[in-house]
């Protein structure tokens, strides 16, 4: 059994990753962890040399695989086989085609609950994912 968590290194995420732990010891399934970079333009690309630019979309996909291998040992050592996969992309879209590539039987996911109009102009990724995806997806609200 494989359960995707898709992971924004949110402490929502974190708690959805503690969930995620739980299920996968009590069903021998393994965690792909995974995080979509999203590499939105920069504000001020236009003054900026193309290499700058590409600089700053290495250093953040470097710390995004620093992070991802610490969770993903962290995960190891709490007894639930992990590893990790990076990606670019639309989260939803990314997520969504992720859990099929990978075949995964589950998302565990957290969410941040937005809603009214911060919920509207911002979206929910979740929201997206469990009207999308092929598979069950488990959410997990965050705690306040």
């Amino acid at each position: 059994m494989k359960i995707l968590h898709p992971t924004d290194f949110s402490e929502c995420a974190e708690q959805a990753r503690a969930q995620a732990i739980r299920l996968a010891r009590a069903m021998g399934a393994e965690i792909i962890l995974f995080h979509v970079s999203v590499e939105t333009p920069l504000y001020a690309e236009g003054m900026m040399a193309a290499g700058t630019v590409q600089r700053v979309y290495e250093a953040q996909r470097k710390w995004a695989e620093e992070a991802l291998e610490a969770r993903a040992a962290e995960t190891r050592a709490a007894g639930a086989p992990a590893r990790w996969k990076l990606s670019r992309g639309v989260p939803f879209d990314a997520i969504v085609q992720a859990a099929e590539e990978e075949g995964a039987d589950m998302i565990v996911m957290g969410t941040h609950g937005r809603r009214g109009l911060e919920g509207l102009l911002l979206g929910s990724v979740a929201n997206r994912v469990v009207r999308l995806a092929g598979c069950p997806v488990l959410t997990v609200r965050e705690k306040k």
